[in-house]
This record gives C-alpha cells, sequence and structure tokens, in this order.
C-alpha cells in the first residue's frame, strides 16, 4: 500500500510539473507596431500593445484554425483578447520626435484559447509535427548548391520559416562536413542510403526535399522558376504538392526566390494541416479511449503523458487508474489515433488497440 500512495505522490508531482500544452505556437513574436508620435508617449505605448495583442491574435488564429473555423470565430463578435494572454514583452522600442515604434512578444494562455474555441463550437488544429531535415537544393544555371554560402535559397527559406509554427523544420548548417556526407546530385537522384545515413547522423527520421530550378528564358527574357519538393520517410520518396499541383513556376525579369521562398513555407505548412486531415471525423462528438501503461517505467510513463498533454492540452487527459502493475488513463479528444499517432511519431511513441478489450490502447514496443 506504501509503494503505490509513493507511485501516486511521485506521479502526480512530474505529471502537474508539465501539464502545459505546446506553448510554442501560442507565442507570436516579431510584432511591428508604427506610430506617429503625437508626443503622449504612454498614451502611445499603451496603443501599440493593444493593436499588437489584435495582431497577433490574428496571427495564432490563422496559425491554428482553417477558414471555415476562422469565419465562425468571426461570428462571436468582440472578444477581449488581453483576458486571453499570459504575458507580453516589449523587445523593442524607438522613440523619434516624429514616429514611435515597438516590436512587442505576445504569449497567449493556451488553456483560455482552447476554451474559447470549445465554448463555441471552433475545431482547432494544434498538433505539432516532429521535426523534418530539409534539404534546400538549388539549382541556378546549370550549377547544383547545397551546403555553400552562395546558396540563397537555403537563406530565404530558413528566414521565412516560423519556429512558432505546428510544422517544425531543421536546416542543417551550411559547412564542408555536410558537403562530404551528402550532395544534391545523391538527393535528387533518390540515393536512399545517403539520405538516411544523413539523418542519422542528425537524429532525424525524415526528409523534406525543396528543390528550386532558376533558368534564364532567352525568347522571353525572364528568369523562369521552378519548385518541387519532396518528403522522405521510411526509405521512400513521395511528393509534396503545392496548390494542387507537382510544382509551383512563375517567371520574372528578376531573380524572385525570395518571394517564392515565402510562398513555399506557407505551402508546407498547408501541407502539414491536410496530413493531420487524412483521416476525416464520423461526427463531431468527442472520442473517447484509455490508454494502459505498464507501471514499471514510470519515468517512460510520464514522457508519453508529457507528450500527448502537449496535443490535448489540460483537458481531455485524465489518470484513471493505478495500481502496482498498470497506470490508466481515460482520453477524451476529437482527434483520431492516426491523428494522435502521426504527431507523435517523431517522438518514437505509437498507440495500437489492446487485442484483449475494446477501446483500450497500449504503447506498440515493436
Amino acid at each position: 500500500m506504501e509503494k503505490i500512495i509513493l507511485k501516486i505522490l511521485v506521479f502526480f508531482f512530474l505529471c502537474f510539473s508539465s501539464l502545459e500544452a505546446n506553448e510554442s505556437i501560442y507565442t507570436v513574436k516579431d510584432n511591428q507596431i508604427y506610430f506617429q508620435n503625437d508626443g503622449k508617449v504612454l498614451e502611445l505605448r499603451d496603443k501599440a500593445k493593444n493593436l499588437a495583442f489584435q495582431n497577433a491574435f490574428k496571427i495564432l488564429t490563422k496559425k491554428i484554425l482553417e477558414p471555415t473555423e476562422l469565419r465562425k470565430l468571426d461570428a462571436i463578435g468582440e472578444i477581449d483578447i488581453s483576458s486571453l494572454i499570459k504575458d507580453f514583452k516589449i523587445v523593442e522600442e524607438k522613440i523619434t520626435d516624429i514616429n514611435y515604434s515597438s516590436n512587442i512578444s505576445v504569449n497567449f494562455n493556451s488553456q483560455m484559447i482552447l476554451d474559447l474555441f470549445d465554448n463555441h463550437n471552433i475545431e482547432s488544429k494544434v498538433l505539432v509535427s516532429e521535426e523534418y531535415l530539409v534539404f534546400p537544393v538549388l539549382k541556378k544555371f546549370n550549377t547544383l548548391y547545397l551546403w555553400e554560402n552562395d546558396n540563397y535559397w537555403y537563406d530565404f527559406l530558413q528566414n521565412e520559416y516560423d519556429e512558432l509554427g505546428l510544422l517544425k523544420l531543421f536546416f542543417p548548417k551550411k559547412n564542408h562536413i555536410n558537403k562530404l556526407k551528402i550532395s544534391p546530385n545523391q538527393i535528387i537522384q533518390g540515393e536512399i542510403e545517403f539520405v538516411n545515413s544523413f539523418l542519422e547522423l542528425y537524429k532525424k527520421k525524415k526528409a523534406i526535399i525543396i528543390f528550386l530550378e532558376e533558368n534564364f528564358d532567352l525568347s522571353s527574357n525572364k528568369i523562369k522558376s521552378s519548385v518541387n519538393a519532396k518528403l522522405f520517410s521510411d526509405n521512400k520518396f513521395y511528393n509534396i504538392k503545392f496548390f494542387k499541383e507537382d510544382s509551383y513556376k512563375e517567371s520574372s525579369e528578376l531573380s524572385n526566390a525570395k518571394l517564392i521562398a515565402k510562398t513555399i513555407i506557407n505551402e508546407l505548412q498547408e501541407w502539414w494541416k491536410n496530413q493531420i486531415d487524412i483521416i476525416d471525423f464520423e461526427s463531431d462528438e468527442e472520442f473517447v479511449f484509455f490508454l494502459k501503461l505498464k507501471a514499471n517505467n514510470l519515468k517512460k510513463n510520464i514522457h508519453i503523458e508529457n507528450k500527448i498533454n502537449k496535443i490535448l492540452g489540460s483537458k481531455g487527459f485524465y489518470l484513471h487508474e493505478l495500481n502496482n502493475k498498470y497506470i490508466t488513463y481515460k482520453i477524451l479528444t476529437r482527434y483520431s489515433i492516426n491523428q494522435l499517432n502521426l504527431s507523435l511519431d517523431g517522438d518514437d511513441i505509437r498507440l495500437i488497440e489492446s487485442e484483449t478489450k475494446d477501446h483500450y490502447f497500449i504503447q506498440d514496443l515493436n
């Protein structure tokens, strides 16, 4: 009996020390505000803060809500955005005789945001991806670039990437070591053994190849650009479609790679949302199931509990039963098992249905 009580105390201490949802997606940085300086600095600062809150809320909701759900949010009417904010920080402030400018970082309270959505039947998407290693390959006038300093495609993509978004990307550094490990030709030709070896080097499971080709067209006197992307997973390559096409194309008088990078990063974010939607819900009702884990590895169980809490938040995940052999959780969610597994995949966690009891799931140990 004493052992069980001790386990319960340790369990709750570890659980409640990290029950928060994945906070990174609820933070909005680089929120630039500009006003004319009318001499009333305190009023300007207050106006900047309120405008930053509004802008940050728009950025956040666009990130985690589909257009149809955004329309539901607009129908609510006026929302007290300040009540949804955990904290904010004025990162930079400049005051001249003419202008006032500030950069305000806003951190929303994840649970209050999710409660707002739940209260108005708005479906959010907060499934954060595992980290995909990125190969930004540039072909400019028949010359290939990848880890070279001249690869501006790499720089533009990295600059446009939102590290606080749902899609997590990893950009290996430009250096000679990476040049020796894999070349752009090996990637384009789909040499699986080299890609796998490079992924192992950085302890990643999947990669995204983003290939920009630029050529000068003499007939039109313009640079023609074409971008295609592939996902590498489980020793196979899969096309990633942009705007439902196999590639994104445009032409311009000068290189338009910087603007194209912004478009592609936005499309990749949408691609990840579509991965979440692979399995359609049969109804709007919550899916209820139980997760049963062996109690002899408390540290591993806490790791799994924390990862699922990052997806669901503090709501929907409850301790159901605890004894010497098993810890059982009750889970209420609108996400399917396939969707949960998609987000848990990067942590080597996979839930499979128990063969002995309906609506019970266990961790796949294979």
